[in-house]
């Protein structure tokens, strides 16, 4: 029961409907489907899988190419209307996607606003609570080390998502309909481990990894090498480091080639938890032996989501990591889940959510600027000692 198209930008309908009768209908239209938020749902594809397949002109709405992501749909209000072949992937029909248009229209019908997975008018809603988080279910992970966070790898590579639905996560709690498609809350790379958030929910998913909602991302970072207060100030401040696309990992520690490219990440909440003395240099110090540690764990927050941000930050200032480990995002915590281990917990909506804005206020910046520009400064008085 697939009606008509809302144009992305100017969200008008066609004058004329996709309807058997022919008649033009003039009520006042409501916000539709995307387009690819649609075979999301009804394939079980991520939010970057639908949109590559739209992209790629391989799906048709009655015989037409539909090439963008953000063409709206709504069902027909003509029950007669038979559009079980109204949509097509690779000139094979996919049926009951009107089922499914027809499902989501209607709950958002009853939240009141749009199922879109990027959606700008939303803001007032935003503030409400939001009936569509009632269907929202989370999972909270302990990544290993040396997983991906992927469905597929080419290279066969231990794969976090394929251990976990083997393991029962992600399962509907109906058992006529399918498993549910797990979507990450960002990823972390092949190396670091903790927490990993997963969701049904992709516009909720997205609500999360958006850098401008400033969600704070807490890390135990195990660092090798000599920590000074200057390294821990240029954390604070900001780091301009060394962009390596291509970096090979060989045990612990990533070998990058030398490249060109640099990229300025924006100052980190950092503090010291622990030193480790059993390893470092043995120093000769007022007669006796003084064994001083070269291991320092940090507990470091930020609130961007880069490829490698915190290796390429510690990397810089000549800080190698030897330990990576993520144990909060937002207001969701590691706590004591087992490695290897996920459970299911309630979804936490984001604008309840405390752990979010900047880190650093610029109030704090603009007060030391103006303490040290408003003191008066003491004249030099010459003595005479002649």
């Amino acid at each position: 029961m697939i009606s008509r198209l809302l144009h992305p930008n100017t969200h008008q309908a066609l004058r004329r409907p996709f309807s058997s009768s022919g008649k033009h209908i003039h009520e006042p239209i409501s916000p539709g489907i995307r387009l690819s938020t649609l075979l999301c749902k009804h394939l079980g594809l991520s939010r970057r899988q639908s949109e590559r397949m739209i992209l790629a002109d391989r799906v048709t709405l009655f015989g037409k190419i539909c090439n963008s992501p953000a063409f709206q749909l709504r069902p027909s209000p003509d029950p007669n209307q038979n559009s079980s072949s109204a949509m097509k992937l690779d000139g094979k029909l996919i049926l009951g996607v009107d089922k499914t248009l027809k499902s989501m229209y209607l709950e958002q019908q009853k939240s009141g606003g749009e199922f879109t997975a990027v959606n700008e008018t939303c803001n007032e809603q935003k503030k409400k609570t939001n009936p569509m988080m009632q269907n929202t279910r989370v999972w909270l992970a302990n990544k290993l080390k040396g997983e991906l966070v992927t469905e597929h790898d080419p290279d066969g590579r231990p794969s976090m998502l394929q251990r976990l639905i083997r393991g029962g996560v992600g399962e509907s709690k109906s058992k006529n309909k399918s498993p549910i498609h797990l979507k990450p809350v960002g990823r972390l790379d092949m190396m670091t481990e903790g927490l990993m958030i997963f969701t049904n929910d992709g516009q909720y998913a997205r609500e999360l990894e958006l850098p401008k909602n400033h969600l704070w991302r807490t890390y135990r970072v195990r660092v090798h090498g000599r920590l000074t207060p200057m390294k821990m100030r240029a954390m604070r401040m900001g780091v301009t480091a060394r962009v390596d696309d291509n970096i090979n990992v060989i045990g612990d520690s990533p070998v990058a080639p030398s490249t060109g490219k640099m990229m300025k990440y924006k100052g980190i909440k950092v503090s010291i938890e622990r030193k480790s003395p059993q390893t470092g240099r043995r120093q000769r110090r007022n007669g006796r032996d003084d064994v001083r540690g070269t291991n320092t764990w940090l507990r470091i927050t930020c609130t961007e989501g880069k490829n490698r941000q915190l290796r390429r930050i510690l990397g810089s200032l000549g800080l190698d990591v030897t330990r990576l480990i993520r144990v909060s995002y937002g207001d969701y915590d590691l706590n004591t889940i087992p490695p290897g281990k996920a459970i299911e917990v309630p979804a936490r909506a984001f604008e309840s959510m405390t752990k979010k804005g900047q880190l650093f206020s610029d109030d704090s910046k603009s007060k030391k600027k103006t303490k040290a520009t408003d003191e008066p400064r003491s004249t030099v008085e010459w003595v005479n000692y002649a």
